[in-house]
């Protein structure tokens, strides 16, 4: 999801959630542990992984709760979350290494890089590129269809170029004109489309000449030392953390689980390996000797793309915080939440990653930056 309203900064941090009658101050390492224990008795979150941030340095982590309640396996750095739509931020850059490398220019048409056609009915403007990473394309999430492409222990069966097309592509298999489109010409009105990122995927492997999870591995995985980051459940190395769903007061736990159409939400990784990726952007696309992004091309995901829609939207993140001018993503999956922000001029971002999908984390997103600019 783009963003769940995280509430306005008063002049010191006063964060209220819910019907909290008491205003939280955060003013230390013990005032945020505080808090976010009373968070996690409060919304019933089994694990959660919290990291602050700024450039290479980690200035602070914790890793509170359990990653699998019937074993009671406590949460240890090294644990894979699934980060949801998080995952976008990857499928961006890599997607945008391949814009440094003047592969294409973000204003043309993505049918020229396709083997298939995608257009939206009724109208003959051209998808573009910019489109995809703005959530401007016009193309929409099916429901009835993406329900079906859940797969419960195992990988997709299917390729992801296969579901794209037979979803965008006329006469497909799970082409739908009425429900995978929104009515409106591309490039004018914005809705947030977990499809249109998952097709950005598709033209990373078009461009490329590469399973684009091949590709993740190549130019951002190995590059940044990411040894606990994966798209497939095939290739993990390490313990994964149990999705739970509150039901009724009681977590119950969910199988792991991938997605057809991986790119939008199906990286699992750790709080330390996701650091590195949201310190590169931030630091202008460059970490410990790795480029991950040219200066210009990483300011720009971090620059309003659309003003006159959205001045929130960049390409692939987003505003999440005005008063810190705090850039990021955030995500929610069947028993996941999680969120990722960071402000360029400082380099002081957070991380946090839970395993229940209904967790609210935006005031514990803020307290924890606020604390981060202390440290």
């Amino acid at each position: 999801m783009k963003k769940l309203g995280i509430i306005p900064a008063l002049l010191l941090l006063l964060l209220t959630v819910g019907c909290r009658e008491e205003a939280i101050e955060i003013n230390s390492i013990e005032d945020f542990e505080a808090f976010l224990e009373a968070e996690m008795d409060e919304q019933n979150i089994p694990a959660a992984a919290v990291l602050i941030f700024r450039g290479e340095e980690v200035l602070y982590e914790k890793y509170a709760g359990f990653s699998n309640l019937e074993q009671e396996v406590a949460l240890q750095p090294d644990h894979l979350f699934l980060t949801a739509s998080i995952s976008k931020v990857v499928t961006a850059t890599a997607l945008l290494q391949l814009y440094d490398e003047d592969a294409f220019e973000l204003d043309d048409p993505v049918n020229d890089y396709l083997p298939f056609e995608v257009n939206v009915p009724g109208y003959t403007q051209s998808i573009t590129f910019r489109m995809l990473l703005t959530h401007t394309s016009g193309i929409a999430d099916n429901d009835s269809v993406m329900d079906e492409q859940y797969y419960y222990g195992e990988d997709p069966p299917v390729s992801l170029s296969f579901f794209i097309e037979n979803y965008l592509s006329q006469g497909g298999q799970f082409y739908d004109a009425d429900e995978n489109f929104y009515d409106f010409e591309p490039g004018t009105d914005y809705e947030y489309s977990n499809i249109g990122s998952a097709l950005i995927g598709v033209l990373v492997e078009e461009i490329s000449g590469l399973d684009f999870n091949d590709y993740c591995k190549a130019a951002i995985f190995s590059p940044l030392q990411l040894s606990h980051t994966s798209w497939r459940l095939d290739e993990i190395l390490g313990r994964i953390v149990t999705p739970y769903d509150d039901i009724g007061g009681q977590n119950e736990p969910i199988a792991h689980y991938t997605n057809a159409d991986y790119p939008n939400g199906g990286l699992r990784t750790t709080a330390r390996d996701l650091h590195k990726i949201a310190a590169a952007i931030a630091s202008d696309g460059q970490l410990a000797g790795v480029s991950l992004l040219k200066p210009a091309t990483a300011q720009a995901m971090m620059t309003p793309q659309i003003a006159e829609i959205d001045d929130e939207v960049g390409l692939h993140l987003f505003e999440l915080y005005k008063p810190d001018a705090l850039w990021g993503h955030d995500g929610g999956e069947q028993g996941v939440a999680t969120i990722m922000g960071f402000n360029r001029s400082a380099k002081t971002g957070v991380i946090i990653l839970t395993n229940q999908g209904e967790a609210y984390l935006e005031d514990l997103f803020v307290g924890a930056y606020q604390l981060g600019v202390k440290l």
